[in-house]
């Protein structure tokens, strides 16, 4: 009797995740779609046959969707020739040191968008940064400067290449330490280059990898919304145009461009998620495809013995300059802008004026600080709760690899829409239940939290013996819910803790989505948009220096309690 008791209760946990899961993270996530089926002749009306402008939404509407499909295009491209090789290296070499080189790749995974968005401008822009190092009195480049063929905003480019870059490296270079060296050994017996051993027997095999990282840069691009916004200066692009105007109270044209970032990211995800499931299939034929001979053959094999060093350098350059360069300029403006504005002279240009003058955006900061871990501990939370049962229910059951791919969509959906689509559905607009305030920033951020959980305790699961552990229990008589209780749970603790770190970090540095919903409880991410808007540069230095480094210290506590690098590279 008490064995069926525990077997009612396990099928009853399930469910409960299931209805967590679709109120939680489904329902908010595709919630714009709905509202704009059953509210589509107003849309129609709104966006294109208004009776005062006309179609010029949806004229403004096309622009900023190309311009935001442009960039995330190129930003793709230059992930792919940065992180194939970066991948490669970091899968197939042992060197000293690899795992800084591991822990700078996923840096830009944690790191507060609107700070690093402001540690990039100060970089390249301005005095204060590379120009100024290398003895200039300008920035390398102008803030308006567009580069030609593509007509996008180089300081906007380098931001989204510079976030996007490590879903590429770090999934490739997953795929790539799962497939052995067997097969690179034998080509390389027969005297074929490395080159030529990547492209034949390696690439073609690591091409779901590559597919997978690819889809997620580019929609994490095309979603981008706190960095950009720093940035952007008078560029406008998709994300940022619903920000734009939800504070202008336009929330029908709104809604209708958050519907369809949605509905991309949507149709992006899913047919990729098939063709990896196809993995085989595709490499076949990724590999008669790149069967070439004759001087291709003796080309590469030029490359491989002269000019390899190219390949690993071009990548940890890149790293250098766009990852490590705007923490390292940023904490150098700190010291340079303490007391005074280092240019002027001026006590009023200083970060202590700034902080405990009249401004007084110390006590700013500690709101915001409050409101955000508030927000980060709460969320971190609930999404571990909802987390740690959603991924027994992927491993458990047959459909769970459906419920994976879906999970997916709600980490690369547009921020911006997704605040949107929260505010619509639990804010005055929809059912009315919450004001926009901490509480709802906390339901907007288990939205997203809650997918970084499950990934982060599966893979837990599946590199662990938990299986062995649970057959043994179930052996010795217990039941499904027991063999939980005893078994699963326990095995589990490191991929909980990690998982937990990681969303209470993606919590913190939030941005798009939390302009959305937040009101007037600010978040320090959002607080350092406020202050650039307000010219306020020595306040959002030292905020952004506060986030930077916080989220560093989470990344080692990252590193501490998964234990990598440990004997590695040595």
């Amino acid at each position: 009797m008490q064995m069926r008791q525990r077997s009612i209760l396990f099928y009853i946990l399930v469910t409960l995740t299931l209805l967590s899961l679709i109120l939680f993270v489904f329902l908010p996530t595709f919630y714009l779609i709905s509202f704009t089926a059953l509210n589509w002749r107003e849309l129609h009306l709104e966006v294109f046959s208004n009776p005062l402008i006309g179609d010029e939404h949806w004229k403004q509407i096309k622009g900023m969707l190309l311009l935001s499909l442009r960039l995330a295009a190129a930003s793709v491209l230059i992930d792919i020739v940065i992180g194939v090789p970066l991948a490669y290296l970091l899968a197939r070499k042992n060197f000293k040191g690899k795992w800084i080189i591991e822990d700078i790749v996923l840096l830009p995974l944690v790191l507060p968008t609107s700070a690093f968005g402001f540690a990039t401008l100060l970089t390249w822009t301005t005095a204060s940064g590379i120009g100024g190092l290398l003895g200039l009195k300008r920035g390398i480049f102008e803030h308006s400067y567009v580069v030609p063929f593509l007509r996008i905003p180089l300081l906007i480019l380098i931001v989204h290449v510079t976030l996007t870059f490590p879903y590429v490296v770090r999934i490739l270079q997953s795929k790539l330490e799962e497939l052995g060296v067997e097969y690179e050994t034998v080509s390389k017996t027969i005297g074929a280059s490395e080159l030529t051993t990547f492209r034949f027997i390696t690439f073609p095999q690591a091409l779901p990898g590559l597919f997978s990282g690819s889809v997620l840069a580019f929609a994490r691009s095309l979603g981008e919304t706190g960095a950009t916004m720093v940035v952007a200066g008078v560029t406008v692009t998709a994300p940022l145009a619903i920000v734009k105007w939800e504070q202008q109270l336009k929330l029908v044209p709104a809604s209708f461009l958050g519907f369809l970032l949605i509905l991309i990211s949507t149709l992006i995800i899913l047919p990729i998620e098939y063709l990896t499931s196809k993995g085989q299939s595709t490499s076949l034929a990724v590999t008669r495809a790149l069967r070439f001979k004759g001087k291709l053959l003796n080309l590469e094999r030029f490359i491989s013995r002269k000019m390899y060093f190219l390949k690993d350098a071009a990548g940890l350059v890149f790293m250098f300059l766009s990852v490590l360069a705007p923490i390292v300029i940023v904490v150098l403006s700190v010291v340079s802008y303490w007391s005074a504005d280092p240019f002027t002279g001026k006590v009023e240009g200083g970060i202590l004026y700034q902080l405990f003058g009249p401004s007084n955006y110390f006590n700013s900061l500690l709101r915001a600080t409050l409101t955000s871990f508030i927000a980060a501990g709460f969320s971190t939370y609930i999404s571990t709760c909802i987390g740690i049962p959603t991924t027994l229910v992927i491993e458990r059951f047959k459909w769970g690899k459906l419920l994976k791919s879906l999970l997916k969509i709600p980490l690369v959906v547009p921020t911006s829409a997704l605040g949107l689509s929260m505010l619509m559905l639990w804010g005055p607009p929809g059912l009315g239940l919450l004001e926009p305030g901490v509480w709802l920033i906390i339901l907007t951020h288990i939205v997203f939290s809650v997918p970084v959980a499950v990934e982060s305790i599966a893979s837990s699961y599946e590199g662990s013996r938990v299986r062995d552990y649970e057959e043994v229990a179930r052996t010795l008589g217990a039941s499904p819910y027991m063999a939980l209780e005893a078994a699963t749970i326990p095995s589990l603790k490191l991929g909980i803790f990690t998982g937990a770190i990681l969303c209470f970090t993606h919590s913190l540095g939030e941005t798009g989505a939390t302009f959305m919903v937040m009101g007037r409880d600010l978040t320090v991410s959002t607080l350092v948009v406020n202050m650039v808007e307000a010219l306020a540069i020595p306040a959002a230095l030292f905020a952004s220096t506060y986030l930077l480094v916080v989220s560093v210290l989470f990344l080692f506590l990252f590193r501490f309690l998964t234990g990598r690098g440990r004997g590695r590279g040595v």
